[in-house]
């Protein structure tokens, strides 16, 4: 696809209209292999997801007679109809997930900023900028104190083209705490009005007009 997984819309679009799995820009991994991530799944973006990270958003039916799946999956032609609800997992922007996790169903949220530990098991909603790990996963500390994590949500970084970035890589290529409590050349609360506004707008226009499906 063009631009691999970073930049593929097309690659994009696929795993939207046939598996029902959304991925914003410049997401990459495992997100990328269909099997992976369960239906009704919405991922945003600059998120880097492990090769083999599994999630599922239903479970076998317990409640019924027996929970193979003839009995609840009408693509195996036993029953007509899809018996078990799929429930909605929404991963948030700039979250890292490591090797071999597992998020199980009843899960809905994955925070933007999260960190998921290797190995970890998933089973309870993650807070934005938590990092988590173990079985089950548990809040090991936040990525940073709680006024930066505000700050950092107020801003929406996530929603600048990275060529728009790139003359502000100042601010991601070193520790953000430090920066935050004084050394920044501009106001980190106010991030986007250092933009071009123009180059913005131009930018928002042509995602909108060309891939519709990525926030």
């Amino acid at each position: 696809m063009e631009g691999g997984e970073f930049f593929s819309g097309t690659a994009r679009r696929i795993l939207k209209d046939y598996h029902d799995v959304e991925i914003g820009m410049y997401t990459h991994g495992g997100c990328f292999i269909p099997s992976n991530f369960g239906r009704f799944t919405k991922i945003g973006r600059y998120s880097s997801i492990a090769r083999d990270v599994l999630s599922f958003n239903r479970n076998h039916p317990l409640e019924f007679k027996s929970t193979h799946a003839f009995f609840f999956n009408p693509k195996l032609t036993f029953c007509d109809e899809d018996k078990i609800e799929y429930i909605p997992l929404s991963i948030g922007h700039d979250v890292w997930i490591g090797a071999g996790v597992k998020i199980l169903p009843g899960v809905r949220e994955i925070g933007t900023g999260a960190v998921i530990g290797t190995q970890a098991v998933v089973t309870r909603n993650v807070p934005p900028y938590a990092v988590v790990a173990g079985y089950p996963a548990r809040v090991v500390r936040s990525r940073f104190s709680k006024d930066v994590i505000e700050s950092l949500l107020e801003s929406r970084w996530w929603e600048q083209d990275i060529e728009l970035i790139r003359p502000h890589l100042e601010e991601f290529c070193r520790p953000y705490e430090e920066l935050y409590r004084g050394v920044s050349p501009y106001d980190h609360q106010d991030w986007a009005n250092h933009l071009d506004t123009e180059a913005v707008a131009d930018h928002t226009s042509r995602v909108r007009n060309g891939l519709e499906d990525i926030q």
